[in-house]
């Protein structure tokens, strides 16, 4: 996020003085001309404004700051806008998602994750403690391998172990293994006694690589770049997302229920009507 704020600021700062410049295509220039400005005096507002900036920097990472604001916004309004095509999506995905999933309620808590995620092996034990604290929820877990190539191959393991009734295992096992790989992923299916003869066909099916496929896309739809994300209800929670939090998530969720979701079935409804 720094560096992304530091890189914004030296865009807006190249941009601001390229305007304020004496080239004949700045904007500023551009407009003043338009407006009927002689070019002394053309020349007089671009001085006037290149000063004021100069000596007033703040005002590059304010604008900056609008700027980053702005942007924020229209993506949580985008994001808000796809929820109800993200619930379709999911329901449309609910035979083949049903193995990665565990317990059942009036809540469901769905989480995008990497087995090489630092955070999402932090989150592990406040999801585990809001489980054992709230059994009336379900809990949705999203392969979304984007951190490593290993991620994938840990990712396909993990869908073929949910094939042989242990996911939740193998995942709270893998978060332990340290680094995810292929290999490490293989000795963790080993260990907790799945068929590796039925794993190592399973992980390597047509069928996987498709369900991943379809994750990812519908990860993307929510422009979901990093790991771990939470969708309860109608919010979108990114990053590290620690009991307190994932706690009134479901709360807000239970109380308000889903937008979303009801819209999601009357799109499925209508198109069946």
């Amino acid at each position: 996020m720094q560096n992304r704020m530091k890189i914004g600021l030296a865009a807006a700062a190249f941009a601001v003085l390229g305007l304020v410049g004496a080239g004949s295509g700045g904007m500023l220039r551009a407009a003043a001309q338009t407006e009927g400005f002689s070019e002394g005096q053309v020349k007089s507002i671009e001085k006037i404004v290149k000063d004021y900036l100069l000596n007033h920097p703040e005002i590059l990472q304010e604008a900056q700051e609008a700027q980053e604001r702005k942007a924020e916004q229209a993506r949580a309004d985008a994001t808000r806008a796809h929820l109800p095509v993200f619930y379709k999506s999911l329901a449309a995905m609910g035979p083949d998602l049903e193995s990665m999933s565990t317990g059942k309620g009036d809540v469901t808590v769905v989480e995008f994750f990497d087995y090489n995620c630092g955070y999402c092996r932090k989150t592990l034990a406040d999801l585990v403690k809001l489980m054992e604290s709230d059994p009336n929820i379900k809990v949705q877990f999203m392969e979304y391998p984007i951190l490593a190539p290993e991620s994938k191959d840990a990712a396909r393991v993990a869908i073929a172990a949910g094939k042989q009734g242990k996911y939740f295992e193998f995942h709270k096992a893998m978060f332990s293994a340290g680094r995810a790989s292929k290999d490490t992923a293989l000795k963790v299916g080993e260990q907790i006694g799945l068929d590796m003869t039925r794993l190592k066909a399973d992980m390597a099916s047509p069928e996987t690589d498709a369900l991943l496929g379809r994750i990812a896309d519908a990860g993307k739809r929510m422009f979901i770049d990093g790991t771990p994300t939470f969708i309860v209800g109608d919010k979108l929670n990114p990053g590290w997302t620690q009991f307190e939090q994932l706690k009134e998530l479901v709360s807000e969720a239970r109380k308000e229920g889903c937008k979303a979701c009801a819209a999601a079935g009357s799109a499925k409804d209508d198109k069946k009507s």
